[in-house]
């Protein structure tokens, strides 16, 4: 017997494929990143988001996200901190184009921010509660304990989204890495980093006044 129902992961990989159609903080920070430094850096915040939603897979399997959900201070505090480091990106990134800087990276050109980038990514990801609260209240609508352990199917469903998610994200890395390229190479190359700090700035914002994810 499988370990998940067959029906239920029918309609959990139907409802992945519209949750990876619908724009969201992931796929404006992964556009901002591409913007600001091309396609290397896009797919570097790509691999950080994604290790930071495994983090919040792994945590809700294990019941560490119901925890935080129980204690709204501790859910605050998360929101807070990730709103505050979204905006200092964002600050940085518009400061860097009005002053004709390298940008997001650690002050130099793009190609060499690649660890940045993956860091931005993992920290944006991990600092998002609703990532978490997301996995903890989403995923078991699709488990059926009489199967297996809920651990077990949670384990095997929650990676889905974000694997699902790669084919779209290489797609938007693609297109706007085309634009990046060729605006880099004119004049109007420094105002990225503008257009991807109002991203960014947008997005701590967003979850600064707790917007649904």
């Amino acid at each position: 017997m499988m370990p998940v129902d067959p029906n239920l992961l029918a309609g959990y990989l139907l409802a992945c494929v519209v949750l990876v159609l619908t724009p969201g903080p992931d796929m404006a920070f992964v556009l901002g990143q591409t913007l600001s430094g091309a396609a290397r850096r896009g797919w570097a915040a790509t691999c950080g988001i994604l290790t930071g939603a495994a983090v919040h897979i792994l945590a809700a399997a294990a019941g560490v996200a119901a925890l935080a959900a129980a204690h709204p201070g501790l859910f605050t505090a998360l929101r807070i901190t990730g709103a505050a480091y979204l905006l200092w990106l964002g600050f940085h990134a518009i400061r860097a184009a009005l002053r004709g800087e390298g940008g997001l990276g650690d002050g130099g050109a793009p190609s060499v921010s690649l660890g940045a980038a993956y860091r931005q990514g993992f920290l944006t990801n991990l600092l998002n509660p609703k990532v978490g609260l997301f996995f903890l209240a989403f995923v078991p609508v699709f488990v059926d304990p009489s199967r297996s352990p809920a651990w077990v199917q949670m384990l095997i469903l929650g990676p889905l989204l974000p694997l699902m998610s790669i084919p779209f994200f290489a797609v938007l890395i693609a297109g706007a890495g085309r634009i990046a390229q060729r605006l880099r190479a004119s004049s109007a190359g420094r105002w990225l980093d503008g257009a991807a700090g109002t991203l960014f700035l947008g997005l701590g914002v967003r979850l600064l006044a707790g917007a649904p994810r």
